[in-house]
């Protein structure tokens, strides 16, 4: 990407550099087409390639994600699973309980699932913007492990939440996670203690470290069978979910089962990371 292009902008600066058509050169033009220190130059902008390289990463955003590539978002076992479990779209959802435009996200995600009810499983993966956040994300998936991760979530864009699209920052601590456990019926000693407990801490960093690669670097962010998109407007994301269905339709048509389908056309074979800004192109 952009390294390939500062080299071969750079080449083609070093190839003519200090040439100019002299009768000395004429008469050396048929025995050396390229000067001898050659390599030397060559190694020289390298170095300079890499200074500029060091410098822009800093300055740089992350790379972002190819909307047309399909990449690797595998399931972890912790990953809270809403929907069936051979669903033929799988849509992994990135985002965390403090972040406005994950709450503006939550219907349209609703609405997409009661639309295709046979055909749709959204995968939840945590990934915290706001360190507010955490505790609601411990909560979750402390929930879970007790088979109560829809109510729980329900609870929290319910009442964590003001019907403007605020955060209700009280509604967000542990005290209040416990609190909302005890409403649901929930085994309060256990959901303490799988909040401070090593498996749902694990699960939040596997959640990012399994989005950032492949180019998440802020909430909501989605993978419809491993094509990336932010939120849109739900009939521009039914759209998206309608392609997604009927692509994999036709790859099922073709001998692929329909349980290992995700598995098979996209964690097997999709992009492991987004490539970044400084890859050199294949």
């Amino acid at each position: 990407m952009l390294r390939s292009t500062l080299l071969v902008t750079l080449t083609a600066a070093a190839a003519l550099a200090g040439t100019a058509c002299t009768k000395d050169s004429a008469a050396t033009s048929q025995s050396s087409a390229m000067p001898k220190d050659a390599e030397a130059r060559m190694a020289r902008l390298e170095k300079r390639i890499d200074k500029i390289q060091e410098v822009l990463e800093k300055v740089l955003p992350p790379a972002e994600a190819d909307p047309e590539a399909t990449y690797s978002v595998p399931v972890d076992p912790m990953d809270p699973v809403e929907g069936p479990a051979d669903a033929k779209v799988t849509i992994v959802e990135g985002y965390e309980f403090a972040c406005p435009y994950c709450f503006m996200a939550h219907p349209v995600v609703e609405q997409l699932r009661a639309e295709f009810p046979n055909d749709v499983r959204v995968v939840s993966k945590y990934f915290v913007i706001h360190p507010q956040a955490v505790p609601a994300g411990l909560a979750v998936c402390a929930a879970n492990k007790q088979g109560k991760f829809t109510e729980f979530k329900e609870a929290l864009w319910t009442q964590a939440w003001s019907p403007e699209g605020r955060p209700i920052t009280d509604q967000l601590t542990p005290e209040s996670m416990e609190k909302f456990a005890g409403q649901l019926g929930l085994d309060t000693e256990k959901f303490k203690a799988d909040m401070s407990g090593p498996d749902c801490k694990g699960w939040l960093e596997r959640s990012r470290d399994t989005l950032t690669p492949v180019g998440t670097n802020g909430t909501p962010a989605f993978y419809i069978n491993g094509h990336q998109t932010g939120l849109g407007r739900p009939d521009d994301m039914k759209k998206l979910v309608a392609d997604a269905l009927s692509k994999a339709d036709q790859t099922i048509s073709g001998g692929v089962k329909q349980a290992d389908f995700y598995q098979v056309a996209v964690v097997d074979q999709g992009l492991k990371k987004v490539k970044g800004w400084f890859e050199l192109d294949e």
